[in-house]
């Protein structure tokens, strides 16, 4: 290939610093071309070194693009839409080639100054649950009110926007949901909290996920919790490079089998963070691949048993090359209010 064609936005602020919404990043071995339409002027005259072109027609400045610098083969993104690629495929001079994952596998090694972003990222996911804790949970808010107030805290202290809507899950019939919706449901004495939340930090997110009470918990959360939180830690202590991300579901899942617990366990160990909420690697128990250094990868076990509660615990590790860096390392036990 002699030209590479970029489609996805977060890769192409990745590689370019482009912030617009839309566009195109054309990559050649000779140059780079950055194309979007005249709403994102300013933008494409002070963020970016490469050339660009202010169109309305995105893919048909491209195919010129490939016309004029004499490609032979263009590579493009698996993201790309069925319109967009049956347009390539009937104008385009060059070769189109399908590609899949290139950008996500340079983002998923994280350079000195990236890890330094997320190690902030994660220094605001601290504070926020420690405010979290002690000004917003009150008896009588609803699981909307709180996550709304907490959005409002997170941005105060410094986080840009939300990678997911936080999660607030409250009483037995919420926590049990891995994905719960916040609803108006109010909080009550003796409730479990689970809490799960993701805030960007200049363009990089944190994931994390903590389990709190209000007020004394019942002898089964305390051992539902003491049972993930074993589980959460006894994985995290075999994250090094070269191990299988298979390994890690495996760890998490031989812990919760001690305790009866695995029929609990209903979904995938974690994720790579970065950019995006979700990126390589990505930790399938199907997979072989190898974690490798500067990977930074969330690691959440969780048990839901109907009738009793669920408990959720995730933290954030960077892949170092003598084993794991914690950059969540805070208040992982039950938390009573």
């Amino acid at each position: 290939m002699d030209g590479f064609l970029v489609t996805d936005p977060v890769n192409i602020n990745y590689l370019s610093g482009f912030t617009g919404d839309e566009g195109l990043l054309l990559i050649t071995d000779q140059t780079a071309y950055l194309i979007s339409d005249a709403r994102f002027q300013v933008e494409l005259m002070t963020q970016t070194i490469t050339d660009y072109r202010i169109t309305n027609d995105y893919f048909q400045t491209a195919c010129q693009l490939f016309e004029e610098d004499h490609l032979v083969a263009v590579g493009f993104e698996a993201s790309i839409s069925y319109h967009d690629y049956d347009y390539l495929d009937e104008n385009s001079v060059a070769d189109i080639v399908p590609t899949e994952n290139v950008i996500e596998s340079l983002r998923a090694i994280k350079s000195d100054a990236e890890i330094q972003i997320l190690k902030k990222a994660a220094a605001l996911a601290k504070q926020g649950y420690a405010r979290l804790l002690t000004e917003i949970l009150k008896p009588g808010l609803s699981e909307k009110e709180v996550a709304d107030r907490f959005d409002f805290e997170m941005r105060r202290l410094g986080a840009d926007k939300a990678s997911f809507d936080p999660i607030i899950a409250t009483g037995i019939d919420n926590t049990v949901k891995p994905h719960s919706v916040n609803s108006t449901r109010k909080i009550q004495p003796g409730d479990l909290i689970l809490v799960d939340y993701g805030y960007f930090y200049q363009g990089y997110t944190f994931d994390v996920t903590r389990v709190c009470g209000m007020g004394v918990q019942s002898p089964e959360i305390h051992w539902l919790t003491a049972a993930v939180q074993d589980a959460l830690l006894e994985t995290m202590q075999i994250v090094a490079p070269g191990l299988p991300v298979s390994a890690l579901w495996q760890k998490a899942n031989d812990v919760l089998q001690v305790y009866h617990l695995d029929q609990y366990f209903t979904h995938g160990i974690g994720h790579g963070i970065g950019r995006s909420i979700h990126e390589m690697p990505t930790l399938s128990y199907r997979s072989d691949e190898p974690l490798q250094v500067g990977q930074v990868i969330t690691i959440e076990p969780g048990v839901y048993v109907s009738g009793v509660g669920g408990v959720r615990l995730e933290n954030d590790l960077l892949v170092t090359a003598d084993g794991f860096e914690n950059l969540t390392d805070f208040d992982l036990g039950l938390t009573e209010l």
